[in-house]
């Protein structure tokens, strides 16, 4: 399969480029004014604004689909999670999931609205599919200069050359300078000494100038401005698909028949040896042991999960019959290692209690299970499969899903009763990680008397002091202050849910 992605003609200025360039200005606008405190505080600034942020974003290319007819009822596959992952923002403050939904969010969306724009939708994604769309999404740097001229013509007259200069000018300066100092100079002061010092009065000058809050509003506001024109212009135009049948090329049946057939004897070798091993029904007291014992193996078998998905992807309806059912038993039998994977996470947390890492640990292992049983069931039906579109599809989904499920809560409150279990390990004082979307169920417990335990405190060089009665107050005290220090628009709905109470 070969794709190619036809050139854009220079355009000027119409109505349509002239309404797209003030709403991504009033975007950009909207940025600077509320959301700049991100640069200063980090994640706990983002809630209602990046809410809104994010649906202004989604919905101003949504518009472009619209615009040229592309939004069909297939795409809602992906604008809804979209929008479910933009919507925790308003709901909850987990900053492990906020900071992994400022990763996932728009590579997702640019992955979906790359390919929208093909002419008709791909039978099957194959490398060729990903290497283009990496090129689609960093084709935005070629509309930069056009984007520049386009604001300027919409910002002085037609007429005015000499402004324009003058502003195209103005402009440059401020890109030199902004490479000089954030790339340029850092790099030839670590290098010299001599000249680091020379550098360093003019340097401590423009800082001072550039220092100014409006100074860099301005700058940030011009900058992002461009740049999401510059990607509306580079995204939105047409995929065109020739079907060369390099996607159909067979693999030796014969080679791959040996590979698939040894690795799968070498998988029940290693189930039958380790049988009893392999479904562990207890965890020795020991903590080192257990985490040993359990991470090691977890991470090994989940590891092996991956590479066996790479090996169905490469011989997936590319070999001969009797391969596809060696295919069938290598996949079973990578469920069968995956299973066991989570039944030691399991174990783990039933008798150490959830966290993040074995709560996203677990659900990763649901998100595998799951894929497995799709992938055997797809070898016993005649017509070929897109199975990477299943497989991002239901990472986007199971993802969105997470985002708006009370993670921490579900956190917490399973700890709170797998500590009442007898033989339970778990120390809830460890929680005090988790966000304020726990913090009036602490408070009420704290209250209540029921997270009295007693815990060992280490000092500043990490020695271990005696043990202690664990105290919430501080972890209480401390969101507390972080929630009464939010801008209105930096919070979110748990967030003004316990400032009500609490007032």
């Amino acid at each position: 399969m070969t794709i190619s992605i036809p050139g854009e003609e220079n355009k000027s200025l119409t109505k349509e480029l002239i309404i797209k360039q003030l709403i991504s200005a009033l975007v950009s606008l909207f940025f600077v004014v509320f959301v700049w405190n991100f640069w200063s505080k980090g994640i706990i600034a983002l809630g209602i604004n990046a809410f809104v942020l994010l649906v202004f974003i989604l919905l101003l290319f949504l518009r472009e689909l619209q615009i040229q007819k592309r939004i069909q009822r297939s795409d809602f596959i992906w604008i809804v999670p979209l929008f479910m992952i933009a919507l925790s923002f308003l709901i909850y403050d987990n900053t492990f999931l906020k900071v992994t939904s400022l990763l996932v969010f728009p590579v997702a969306f640019s992955f979906f609205y790359y390919n929208s724009f093909f002419e008709r939708k791909c039978d099957y994604w194959d490398l060729h599919f990903f290497k283009k769309y990496v090129v689609r999404v960093f084709s935005f740097i070629d509309k930069i200069t056009t984007s520049i001229n386009l604001y300027l013509e919409l910002v002085i007259p037609a007429g005015k050359a000499s402004w324009k200069m003058i502003a195209k000018i103005v402009l440059s300066i401020i890109l030199f300078l902004t490479l000089a100092f954030t790339i340029f100079i850092p790099l030839l002061s670590s290098a010299d000494a001599m000249f680091a010092s020379k550098i360093k009065y003019i340097y401590d000058w423009l800082n001072q100038i550039f220092s100014l809050p409006l100074v860099n509003k301005s700058i940030v506001f011009m900058i992002f401005s461009v740049l999401l024109f510059s990607v509306q212009s580079a995204w939105a135009r047409k995929n065109e698909i020739k079907e060369d049948g390099d996607s159909e090329k067979n693999i030796d049946s014969l080679v791959a028949g040996i590979v698939l057939g040894g690795i799968l004897l070498l998988y029940l070798l290693f189930l039958w040896v380790q049988i009893e091993r392999l479904w562990i029904g207890t965890l020795p007291f020991d903590f080192r042991e257990t985490e040993s014992i359990v991470k090691s193996g977890f991470w090994q078998l989940l590891f092996l999960s991956i590479i066996n998905t790479l090996i169905y992807l490469f011989t997936y309806r590319k070999t001969r019959a009797f391969v596809q059912w060696i295919l069938i038993g290598f996949t079973f039998a990578s469920l069968l290692l995956l299973s066991s994977a989570g039944q030691r996470m399991f174990l783990y947390a039933k008798f150490y209690g959830l966290s993040y890492e074995k709560f996203f640990a677990s659900y990763t292992v649901f998100y595998s299970v799951i894929m497995f049983v799709w992938l055997i069931s797809r070898l016993f039906i005649n017509r070929r499969t897109n199975v990477l579109k299943f497989l991002v599809v239901l990472f986007i989904w199971m993802y969105a899903l997470i985002t708006v499920l009370p993670v921490e809560q579900i956190i917490f409150r399973t700890n709170i009763e797998l500590a009442k279990q007898r033989g339970a390990r778990i120390r809830l004082y460890e929680l005090t990680m988790l966000s304020s979307d726990v913090l009036a169920l602490v408070k009420k417990l704290e209250n209540e008397g029921a997270l009295k335990e007693k815990i060992t405190y280490t000092d500043e060089n990490g020695q271990e002091k005696k043990e202690a009665d664990a105290d919430w107050t501080p972890w209480i005290e401390k969101h507390e202050k972080l929630l009464n220090e939010k801008k209105f628009y930096e919070r979110n709905i748990l967030n003004m849910y316990y400032l009500s109470k609490s007032n």
